[in-house]
């Protein structure tokens, strides 16, 4: 009785901050209601009820404050307490919730409630915190602060939660260097992260080069804030009586999470329109000189002539609940920001690694969206026949699940043929809104193909709501769109 009595006072203890931060923070965090307190301190008298064990009351006060209050308040607990030690150390955070529903997929926000599996914190301040090519922090005052806020990120964490570090980089440099750059600046922050406290077995890292820029790479200011890392809370939600069959986060969800976010359209440009500056960008392909007699023989529009707004409505439009397929920033520019793959440059492909940098595999599980199985689909566009094949993509994650080839017949009467052209493309995919966009680019520099935009319904349908290709035509960089549809049988 006297050990039940003193484990519960220290429970009590545990729980105390909760009570005294809400009471001193409550105008800063409206939604932190008292049952998030009220849950916490439940979870821990629980627990320790149940197994006697201090170490686990305090899981269970974090666990049970999650379930007491709702994810949503559990989180704006934890931003506040990140917030205030970020502003002490010099920096200022940015937050970002990341949720997972059956028929929405996963999904980004500020405010989520529901949901909710991954919480990510980046920060920013006066001085980069990376040098240019260097994925090390050698100033002193840097690095103090930076261990400093470190070390409260790991203290503040819920029992049983990973954490998925992404490095970036600024668009100077090839885009080899800069992806294994960005993964040396995770790999580095994964080592400050083991070093503030938390177990390496609980850590993941990748680096995603240049390819999703927060701000324009054209000036200095915009090259500093792009050198930058991500922190992502993986979050473990089980409830106390759970605690021992699994206690922590499951790899699944890291996965899901590193997909997600590498499929999000305002990542796809590599190069952001200047704020206040208002021009059209420079196209990136370029005609092959020793292809200038070529022709696919498809009919189209110069490329500064193309109407993008087909790609782009087909996909969705942005959406008014916090988050959406188009970063903010450049809503309202006149530079395309997924319009045409024409104005951006493939990614390069990255890996989700575990602390110690082995590749974590995404085994190829789960069924394939209804109508891309890696099926073939053909459209008419001019005198040419265009045949895709295979298309295969996940209905889980997106994932493409082959190479598709593109191939080109011109003046086709039919019969089994050669085409006249044949290209392999390599894929990238994005999830819009009951729609995938899978963006595609020949991998030889000198073929008459360029680049491809197909954007395909998840409703099954047998016809792709928009499609558009990119080629050279006798030395000119052209636009066709054409009607794409499933081949039958």
């Amino acid at each position: 009785m006297k050990r039940t009595h003193l484990n519960k006072s220290v429970v009590l203890a545990l729980t105390a901050p909760f009570f005294m931060t809400s009471c001193a923070t409550i105008g800063d965090m409206s939604k932190t209601a008292l049952g998030c307190i009220g849950g916490a301190a439940i979870g821990g008298v629980g627990t320790l009820i149940a197994t006697g064990d201090p170490r686990k009351a305090l899981a269970g006060t974090v666990i049970g404050g999650i379930a007491g209050c709702a994810i949503g308040n559990y989180l704006d607990y934890r931003e506040q307490q990140l917030k205030q030690a970020a502003k002490a150390n010099g920096f200022e955070p940015e937050f970002e919730r990341i949720a997972l529903d059956k028929k929405k997929g996963t999904t980004f926000s500020q405010d989520a409630e529901e949901d909710v599996i991954a919480a990510q914190v980046s920060l920013n301040s006066d001085k980069p915190l990376f040098e240019s090519s260097q994925f090390r922090i050698t100033d002193p005052e840097k690095l103090k602060n930076l261990k400093a806020f470190l070390k409260k990120y790991v203290e503040g964490l819920g029992e049983g939660s990973k954490v998925y570090v992404v490095g970036h980089t600024d668009s100077s440099g090839s885009s080899a260097f800069n992806q294994k750059l960005s993964e040396n600046r995770a790999s580095y922050i994964a080592s400050l992260l083991s070093e503030a406290g938390l177990n390496e077995s609980n850590i993941y890292y990748e680096g995603v080069g240049e390819s999703q820029p927060v701000a324009s790479n054209a000036t200095s200011e915009g090259r500093a804030r792009n050198r930058r890392f991500e922190l992502v809370d993986v979050i473990h939600q089980q409830l106390p009586d759970e605690a021992e069959q699994l206690n922590t986060a499951p790899i699944e969800n890291v996965v899901e999470v590193a997909i997600a976010k590498k499929q999000r359209i305002e990542n796809v440009t590599n190069t952001l329109p200047e704020k206040k500056v208002r021009k059209k960008p420079k196209v990136e392909v370029k005609a092959s000189p020793a292809l200038r007699h070529e022709t696919l023989g498809l009919d189209g529009v110069p490329l500064k002539s193309f109407d993008q707004q087909a790609i782009v409505s087909a996909f969705g439009q942005q959406q008014d609940d916090g988050w959406g397929f188009f970063a903010k920033a450049n809503a309202n520019s006149d530079a395309p920001i997924m319009g045409s793959c024409a104005y951006t440059t493939p990614v390069v492909k990255s890996r989700l690694r575990d602390f110690k940098g082995r590749p974590v595999v995404d085994a190829e599980i789960g069924e394939h969206i209804p109508n891309l199985y890696k099926n073939s689909w053909f459209g008419e566009a001019g005198s040419t026949t265009v045949v895709l094949s295979k298309v295969g993509i996940k209905a889980d994650t997106y994932e493409p699940t082959s190479t598709p080839i593109y191939r080109f017949f011109k003046d086709y009467k039919g019969g089994n043929v050669k085409p006249d052209y044949e290209y392999p493309v390599s894929v990238e995919t994005y999830k819009g809104d009951g729609a995938v966009l899978l963006r595609m680019y020949a991998k030889d520099d000198n073929s008459l193909l360029k680049c491809s935009d197909v954007v395909f319904s998840t409703d099954g349908l047998s016809v792709a709501k928009a499609s558009a290709v990119i080629y050279q035509d006798r030395g000119e960089i052209m636009a066709k769109a054409y009607k794409l549809q499933a081949v039958k049988g």
